[in-house]
């Protein structure tokens, strides 16, 4: 698992729920699904299983990814 794959997921993330948040306040209810072809990404994600990175920034879009997802805000496949 690379620190970018875990970098660009979060940020992917992010931007999906400010779309969903949009989509419900227009009256279409919504739960953003993410696809990944990373396996170990998905797992890693769901099960909050994380190898810390020492780039600060990477910890967060991760932690926020697994915030989402345990939250139900995304749903992981």
């Amino acid at each position: 698992m690379t620190d970018a794959e875990y970098y660009d997921f979060g940020v992917g993330c992010m931007r999906l729920t400010r779309i969903s948040h949009l989509l419900n306040e227009l009256g279409i209810p919504t739960i953003p699904h993410l696809f990944s072809d990373s396996q170990s990404l998905i797992v890693s994600i769901k099960n909050r299983i994380y190898r810390r990175s020492v780039v600060a920034h990477i910890a967060t879009k991760y932690y926020v990814a697994a915030y989402m997802a345990r939250d139900r805000e995304i749903d992981l496949s």
